[in-house]
């Protein structure tokens, strides 16, 4: 009995120090795959930002990824990672906050998300959209 006791312990302790030092999943951290090509993913991101207001304040990329760093007007982080899963699929997460607000901010991560979807979507002139 002792000995299963110390094994939740333990157990217990390497999940709070995985979240502590940031190697589990951040709660604010919203992913998602789209499929899509990797150069367009960017661009959808860069535009829904631009289109909320929220100034980048760096951009990192090379072929495979690509890292934005943004500030929302109320002063907190965004940060945008797009990176290429594969020549048609791109993985993009959008976190918001920064410490102990990320775990808050998962509501904002998914607004900003839907933001970009609407970039990727665009409407064409045949297809009509609700008003």
């Amino acid at each position: 009995m002792t000995m299963l006791k110390n094994k939740y312990v333990i157990l217990t302790a390497c999940l709070f120090v995985a979240m502590i030092t940031g190697c589990a999943v951040i709660q604010g951290k919203s992913a998602r795959t789209y499929q899509l090509e990797y150069n367009a993913a960017v661009q959808a991101s860069t535009d829904a930002l631009e289109d909320l207001e929220i100034h980048i304040l760096d951009e990192k990329s090379d072929r495979l990824k690509t890292e934005i760093l943004a500030r929302r007007a109320d002063g907190n982080p965004v940060t945008v990672e797009v990176k290429r899963v594969d020549r048609n699929f791109t993985q993009v997460a959008v976190s918001s906050g920064s410490g102990v607000h990320r775990i808050l901010d998962r509501e904002v991560s998914d607004q900003i998300h839907e933001f970009i979807r609407k970039q990727l979507v665009k409407p064409s002139k045949a297809i009509k959209w609700p008003e």
